[in-house]
C-alpha cells in the first residue's frame, strides 16, 4: 500500500474543503481557519458531527470574517483619509545631490509599526523606504522651520 505523504508533491493543491476540523486540535483551529474566504471556513464548520463544537467552529469562522472585514474598512478609510489630508511630498531641490548620495540613514522598527508603515504606504500608493523617506525629510523640514519661526518670534518680542 503506498503512503499518500510520499505521493504528494509540493505543487499540488489541497482543497480547503478536504479540512477535517473535528480532527485538529481546537487551539489550532483560528490558524487553520484564517487563511480560508467565509463560506469554506463556515462549510468545513458545519462540518462537525458534535453540536457543541461545531458552534464553537462557526462562530470562531464568523469572527474571522468580521476581523477580516474590519481590516479592510480600516484599511479603506485609512486610504481615504491619506488621500484626502495628505502632504505633498518632498523632492529634491534642482542643486540637490540626489546622483550621488553620500549618507544612509537606518532606523529599527518594531514588527507593529513597520506594518502600520507598509499599510500608510500601500494607501497612498509608495514604496514603505520611499514614505519613510518622505516622513523623515518632511518632519525634518516642519522642525526646523518651527524653529526658525520660534526665534523670529523671540527677536521681534524684544
Amino acid at each position: 500500500m503506498a503512503d499518500p505523504i510520499f505521493e504528494f508533491d509540493e505543487d499540488d493543491d489541497i482543497s480547503p474543503l478536504s479540512i477535517e476540523l473535528d480532527k485538529i486540535p481546537l487551539r489550532l483551529w483560528e490558524q487553520t481557519l484564517a487563511p480560508l474566504p467565509y463560506h469554506d471556513s463556515h462549510w468545513i464548520a458545519q462540518q462537525i458531527p458534535d453540536e457543541r463544537r461545531r458552534e464553537i467552529a462557526s462562530k470562531l469562522a464568523f469572527d474571522l470574517y468580521l476581523a477580516d472585514g474590519a481590516r479592510r474598512q480600516a484599511r479603506d478609510q485609512a486610504r481615504g483619509r491619506a488621500l484626502r489630508t495628505g502632504f505633498p511630498l518632498p523632492s529634491p531641490a534642482p542643486r540637490h545631490a540626489v546622483a550621488d548620495p553620500r549618507v544612509q540613514l537606518n532606523i529599527r522598527l518594531r514588527t507593529d509599526d513597520h506594518a502600520r508603515l507598509k499599510d500608510a504606504a500601500r494607501a497612498v500608493g509608495l514604496a514603505p523606504t520611499t514614505l519613510a523617506r518622505a516622513l523623515v525629510l518632511n518632519g525634518a523640514a516642519q522642525l526646523l522651520h518651527e524653529r526658525e519661526r520660534d526665534r523670529s518670534s523671540r527677536s521681534g518680542a524684544t
